[in-house]
C-alpha cells in the first residue's frame, strides 16, 4: 500500500541520511604484509564538464531543488498536467510516462548513460584519482618497516559501468601495483557494490594475484531494496518509514535537533495507518490508477535516473532480473528493448556469468588458499519500500545476501525452538546468534562470515576494518573461533566499539518492532493497536511541543535544512 504521508517522511530522512551516507571512522592502524586495494561501493566522486563540477550519489536528491534549465515547479505541471488531461480523463498514460522521463532525464542529464550502457559526456572519476592510481603502479608506498596500510591504496572508478569492464581496469591496478611493490600477491579490502567487480575480476583471472579478500557488506547476490523496486515487488509500509526515521535520528542526529520532530511525524502515520484513515484515502487510488500506470512509470523513472547503470543492474537479484528487464523495457520486441539493446546485451551478460554464478566463484578463493573474510550487519530496518519491510538487513541488503546464505527470522521474531533443537542436535548450534535471529551454518563460508548489529550499511567501522586486516593478513585462513568478539558482534555508535554478542546486549537498541501493533489481525490487536499509538501520538506531540518552546527544536532551522536538501 502506497502511504501518502510517508512523503513527508522522505524529507527527514533525507536530513538524518545524508550526513551519515558512507561514513567511517579513522579506519585501522594495522599493517600488512602486502600492498591492501581498498575498493569502495558508489560513494565515489564523480566529475563532469571538463572537471568543474561533482556529482556523488546523495546528489541523486536533488530533484527536489531548481535544474539548471528551469523551475522545479515548471517541471512538476508539466508532468502534471498529462497525467490529469489525458491519464486520468482518457485512461491514455503514454504522454504522462514521456513528460516524467524528460523532466527528471533533463535534470540528471550529465551523469545518464547512453542507450548501450556508455557515458554520453565527458563524465569520469576526477583527474586526481587517475593520478593517484597511476602514482601507486609507479612507487611503492610501503613504510619504513615494509608494511602497508589498508588506505594506501585505492581503487578507483565508475561505478556506472559494467562491472566486467571496470575488471579489466581493475587487473590493470593489480597488476601494476604487484609491480611497483615487488609483492607477487596483494590483498582487498572490498566494500558494497565493489564486491560485483571483484567476482568479475575472479571470474576471469581468477586468484593467483590474491592474498587474501575481505568483503563488507556485498552486495554480489543482490541488494533488496533496488530489486524490489525494478520488479514491482514493493510498497511502502508506515510502520518500516517510522522506524528507520526514529533508529536513523537517535544514530546521527548527535545534536537531537530532529529527533522530537521525527518522533512526532512517525507517530502520526502510525495511528493514521492503526486507524485506517490512510487506507481508505488510498485503496481508490490504487485500485484505480495504480494498476494503469505501473510498468510505465517505473519504466520513465528508472531510465531517466540510474537504471541506465549496468553497475546497479548488477545490484537486481537473478530471481527477480527477467522480470525487471520487462517492468524496465517492456515486452520482448518491444521498442525500448530494441532501443537499448546495447545496454541489455551488457547486463544480460552480467546475470549470465556472474550473478548466477557467485557462489561457485567465491568458492574459487578458499579453493585456491586465498584467506577470506565475509562482513554482514544488520539490526537496521530495511529501507521502506520493500513489499515485505521485516527482512532481517542493513537498510539496503538482507543478511541473507550479505552473508551469501545465512538462515534468518525476520524482525518480528526469532527462529524457532524446533529450528534451534535441530540445529543443535546436528552440531551445529555454535552457528546460532544469541538474539535467535541468525543460523550461520548456511553460509558459504560459516566460519569465515562475521556479523555486526547494530550498524548500518552505509558505517564503516574501526572494529570491521581491524578485523578485516587481521584476516586478509594471516598467514592462514583464520576463522570466527580465532577472535575475541566471536562471530556475531554487538556495535555501540556511542562509544564506538564492538563487543561479543551475549543474552544480556543482544536486543535491538534503536527500535522494537511488534507485529501485533504494526500487522494486527484480530479484533483485540487492533484495539490494542490504535489505543498504543494514540498514546504514542499524545506523548510525541507534547515532547515536540516543550522542544519547541525551549528551543531545542528550531522550526526555522528545520526550514532552512529542508530547502538546502
Amino acid at each position: 500500500m502506497k502511504k501518502i504521508l510517508s512523503v513527508i517522511l522522505c524529507v527527514i530522512l533525507v536530513l538524518v541520511t545524508t550526513s551519515s551516507a558512507y561514513a567511517r571512522e579513522t579506519g585501522s592502524d594495522l599493517r600488512s604484509s602486502v600492498p591492501v586495494i581498498y575498493i569502495s561501493g558508489d560513494s565515489n566522486t564523480l566529475t563532469y564538464d571538463n572537471g568543474t563540477k561533482t556529482f556523488e550519489i546523495d546528489n541523486m536528491l536533488k530533484i527536489f531543488q531548481n535544474s539548471e534549465d528551469g523551475n522545479i515547479s515548471e517541471a512538476a505541471f508539466n508532468i502534471l498536467r498529462p497525467f490529469l488531461i489525458k491519464g486520468i480523463v482518457f485512461n491514455d498514460w503514454d504522454d504522462y510516462y514521456d513528460a516524467v522521463y524528460k523532466e527528471i532525464s533533463d535534470v540528471y542529464k550529465p551523469i545518464l548513460l547512453d542507450e548501450n550502457g556508455n557515458p554520453n559526456t565527458d563524465c569520469d572519476i576526477p583527474q586526481w584519482q587517475k593520478n593517484d592510481m597511476k602514482n601507486a603502479m609507479t612507487y611503492n608506498r610501503a613504510s619504513a618497516n615494509g608494511t602497508y596500510g589498508e588506505g594506501d591504496y585505492r581503487f578507483y572508478y565508475d561505478w556506472r559501468l559494467d562491472p566486467i569492464e571496470i575488471a579489466e581496469q581493475l587487473h590493470t591496478y593489480i597488476e601494476g601495483v604487484k609491480k611497483a611493490s615487488g609483492h607477487d600477491k596483494v590483498s582487498l579490502s572490498v566494500k558494497c557494490l565493489g564486491s560485483n567487480i571483484v567476482l568479475a575480476y575472479i571470474q576471469k583471472y581468477s586468484t593467483a594475484s590474491l592474498k587474501g579478500v575481505g568483503i563488507d557488506v556485498s552486495t554480489s547476490m543482490g541488494a533488496d531494496f533496488l530489486s524490489g523496486i525494478l520488479s514491482g515487488d514493493f510498497g511502502i509500509d508506515g510502520s518500516s518509514v517510522s522506524r528507520l526515521a526514529n533508529e536513523l535520528a537517535e544514530k546521527h542526529d548527535d545534536e537531537g535537533i530532529y529527533i522530537d520532530l521525527v518522533r512526532f511525524v512517525t507517530s502520526t502515520i502510525d495511528l493514521l495507518e492503526s486507524t485506517g484513515v490512510i487506507d481508505t484515502l488510498t485503496d481508490v487510488a490504487k485500485e484505480q490508477l495504480y494498476s494503469k500506470i505501473e510498468y510505465g512509470i517505473i519504466s520513465a523513472l528508472a531510465l531517466s535516473t540510474f537504471m541506465t547503470f549496468p553497475g546497479y543492474w548488477a545490484l537486481v537479484e537473478t530471481d527477480d532480473f527477467e522480470k525487471a528487464l520487462t517492468y524496465v523495457f517492456g515486452e520482448e520486441g518491444s521498442e525500448k528493448r530494441i532501443r537499448y539493446k546495447g545496454l541489455i546485451d551488457k547486463i544480460t551478460n552480467y546475470n549470465e556469468t556472474i550473478k548466477k554464478n557467485v557462489c561457485p566463484i567465491m568458492q574459487k578463493l578458499e579453493d585456491n588458499g586465498v584467506n577470506i573474510c565475509v562482513i554482514s550487519k544488520y539490526g537496521s530496518q530495511m529501507a521502506p519500500v520493500l513489499k515485505d519491510g521485516s527482512i532481517l538487513g542493513d537498510e539496503y541488503v538482507s543478511v541473507y545476501n550479505s552473508s551469501f546464505g545465512a538462515t534468518t527470522s525476520t524482525i518480528y521474531d526469532t527462529l524457532s525452538d524446533e529450528y534451534i533443537a535441530g540445529q543443535i542436535e546436528k552440531g551445529l548450534g555454535r552457528y546460532i546468534s544469541p538474539d535467535k535471529h541468525i543460523d550461520a551454518s548456511t553460509c558459504l563460508f560459516p566460519d569465515y562470515t562475521w556479523f555486526f548489529k547494530g550498524l548500518s550499511h552505509g558505517y564503516y567501522s574501526t572494529p570491521e576494518v581491524d578485523l578485516i586486516m587481521k584476516v586478509i593478513d594471516s598467514d592462514r585462513q583464520l576463522t570466527v573461533n580465532d577472535f575475541d568478539l566471536t562471530q556475531f558482534i554487538v556495535y555501540d555508535y556511542t562509544t564506538h566499539t564492538a563487543e561479543p554478542m551475549n543474552e544480556n546486549n543482544c536486543q535491538d537498541k534503536y527500535w522494537t518492532a511488534d507485529e501485533t501493533i504494526d500487522r494486527p489481525t484480530t479484533a483485540a490487536e487492533k484495539r490494542r493497536s490504535i489505543i498504543t499509538n494514540f498514546i504514542r501520538w499524545l506523548t510525541n506531540l507534547f515532547r515536540m511541543l516543550a522542544s519547541v518552546i525551549s528551543g531545542k527544536t528550531n522550526i526555522e532551522d528545520i526550514s532552512n535544512a529542508i530547502k538546502n536538501h
